[in-house]
């Protein structure tokens, strides 16, 4: 069986670095509360933490404690998925950084997906329920609000994916993507560039 991140990297270590770019790039007043009880408690933050949960889980060994696992964690998930309105499907592969910003009527299902990658509310990544076959992300992805991101496509790095487009087609290292279906409106897209885009959504 593939090892995922969180048995590459920890569980506690991934859930820490995702709470870490949150509250690095999403604090709007640098105040104690802010910073460790609000971003903690606000249910973006639970629902990545408990994708990390389900993710540890599928993966965990021996196999009599994975089973186990599994069986426990719907437990956690239900309630957390009933709040949010987040479905993150355990097998998929997030790295480090993973920061749901605006909760809400968000699905992920992709194949795998690299660091830093972030999402606002209404975001859809998975199959194109054609052949089923899901998207892969690379790192540094920023996808707005209601866009969608669907099929066998591959999205590379440094990528912006404009709020309520189409994704269907693979987009490259570096770009702005917007519109239904989606185009190319910038190939000029930087790390620096994609953390100011996540700034200014706080």
């Amino acid at each position: 069986m593939m090892r995922s991140p969180a048995c590459q990297q920890g569980l506690w270590h991934l859930i820490l670095s995702d709470l870490q770019r949150k509250q690095k790039h999403y604090l709007l007043h640098d105040l104690f509360f802010n910073k460790y009880v609000k971003i903690p408690l606000q249910l973006g933050t639970l629902a990545v933490a408990t994708y990390r949960i389900g993710h540890w889980a599928y993966f965990l060994r021996p196999a009599y404690l994975r089973a186990i696992a599994r069986l426990l964690y719907p437990l956690v998930a239900w309630p957390i998925r009933w709040a949010s309105g987040v479905y993150i499907n355990p097998r998929t592969k997030i790295g480090p950084g993973f920061v749901i910003h605006n909760f809400a009527n968000i699905t992920i299902d992709a194949e795998s997906i690299g660091c830093c990658f972030t999402i606002n509310q209404g975001v859809s990544v998975g199959p194109d329920w054609t052949r089923g076959k899901r998207p892969r992300i690379g790192d540094n992805v920023f996808i707005g609000s209601g866009a969608r991101v669907l099929g066998d496509i591959d999205v590379g790095n440094q990528v912006v994916v404009a709020s309520n487009s189409l994704v269907i087609c693979a987009v490259a290292d570096g770009s702005m993507v917007a519109g239904v279906p989606s185009f190319v409106v910038s190939s000029t897209v930087g790390i620096d560039y994609v953390a100011e885009v996540a700034a200014h959504e706080r």
